[in-house]
């Protein structure tokens, strides 16, 4: 069996998971619709600035990606697992 890396994914091919890490940031706005629910001021800045977060970790990941591809990983996981939290906070409300 072939053992994959993470360094051999080529940056086109770490580019592509940047760019479906970002498709969630499309879907923003039919979150948004639900956002007139949120109760606290914190919940809605936080919503409103997801999107700014979201684009900030795919710029970055994408950046520091050829001389720490570790570091890019992270910062991936790290976002999806703020969209996950995200969601259960409009699930919960």
């Amino acid at each position: 069996m072939k053992q994959t890396n993470i360094k051999n994914l080529s940056p086109r091919g770490f580019k592509t998971v940047v760019y479906i890490s970002l498709l969630p940031v499309l879907l923003w706005p039919l979150l948004m619709i639900k956002g007139h629910q949120l109760q606290s001021g914190t919940e809605r800045f936080l919503m409103l600035a997801m999107p700014v977060y979201a684009l900030a970790s795919g710029y970055l990941a994408h950046r520091c990606y050829e001389e720490r591809p570790y570091v890019a990983w992270v910062i991936l996981a790290v976002l999806w697992l703020s969209y996950i939290a995200f969601a259960c906070m409009m699930l919960i409300h």
